[in-house]
């Protein structure tokens, strides 16, 4: 890592209320403990205020720290992110967006050269319970939400080490370990209706990353058991597929009569299903067996329930022209 680069995030690592260690400080950053040592007194010398005490390091409480220099593409790439109608959504998010705008007081060209949008989907989140969640999540104290399962249809309240909050496929997800099942689980924000503290704390596994956390999900659903996918679309919708990237782990290719063959390993398999039901008979599940069953059953409820519904709309016009004559 360059030093630059290191000094920057050295001082992300002492902006907060923990102090740390030079050992912790050199793991973190992959560099010698005395490398760390003269980083902080390189810092110092420059002015930033550093509170030393025995032996470990924090930035002063309350200091204000000097402005980050920021390449032109840099400040455009913040302002866009800044002006996401995701964040705008949700109301507890708009002030400090607010406040980090008026910070940031970038300065607008003719015309915007991009704009984030995409759908959210979430439902309305209270300020209460997103502050609720932010601070179980900053001081690593466990709480207790009410929530609506839509695997199970259930609702109850529910015990968890709320480690990160993410935004993922349209809507606001909160992640961390489950006290019912006691392994990590993956919960959405807008199906949460009440918090209340539990009074424990917890401590956030080290090694837990919400990128890997995604990495065998084909959307939210995230398992450790992986399943290899095999599935071929019609040849009217393959350049769709064959021009886009889905999953890190899929590969394409096209088929002498134009089709595309599509593989790829992921986890839960319920998610990929109602993909490839979306399809319209455009995508056929080839492997494995579980998913070929799932679509079916998808294929065929949704079959079903059509059939009944014409059959009650056609009852319904017979009737109203019966009355006509």
């Amino acid at each position: 890592m360059p030093r630059a680069d290191r000094l920057f995030a050295l001082v992300q690592l002492l902006d907060g209320p923990a102090r740390r260690g030079l050992d912790e400080l050199a793991r973190k950053l992959e560099t010698s403990p005395r490398s760390i040592y003269r980083d902080l007194a390189d810092l110092e010398a420059r002015g930033t205020p550093i509170d030393r005490e025995g032996g470990r390091y924090r930035l002063v409480e309350g200091a204000a720290m000097r402005s980050v220099p920021l390449t032109a593409r840099e400040r455009f790439l913040l302002t866009l992110a800044l002006e996401n109608p995701n964040l705008e959504r949700q109301t507890a998010f708009r002030g400090p967006l607010r406040q980090l705008r008026n910070k940031i007081a970038a300065r607008r060209e003719a015309g915007a050269a991009a704009v984030l949008a995409g759908p959210e989907r979430s439902g309305v989140v209270s300020d209460a319970i997103i502050e609720a969640v932010e601070q179980g999540i900053a001081a690593s104290h466990s709480i207790s939400f009410f929530y609506s399962s839509l695997s199970s249809g259930k609702r109850a309240w529910r015990g968890i080490d709320p480690w990160v909050l993410v935004h993922r496929s349209g809507a606001w997800y909160l992640i961390g370990r489950c006290h019912v099942h006691d392994d990590p689980r993956t919960f959405r924000l807008d199906r949460i209706t009440a918090v209340l503290p539990i009074g424990q704390s917890f401590v956030r596994p080290r090694d837990f990353d919400p990128e890997r956390w995604f990495a065998n999900s084909w959307d939210v659903s995230s398992s450790s058991e992986v399943s290899d996918v095999r599935i071929v679309f019609d040849a009217a919708v393959a350049p769709l597929i064959e021009h886009a990237l889905h999953h890190p782990s899929e590969t394409k290719s096209r088929r002498e009569d134009g089709s595309l063959d599509y593989r790829v390993r992921i986890g839960p398999l319920d998610e990929l299903a109602r993909w490839v039901v979306g399809f319209g008979g455009k995508a056929v599940a080839m492997a494995p067996s579980d998913l070929v069953d799932r679509v079916r059953a998808l294929a065929e409820g949704a079959a079903e329930m059509h059939r009944a519904q014409g059959g009650r709309v056609g009852r319904a016009a017979a009737m109203v022209r019966r009355e006509r004559k």
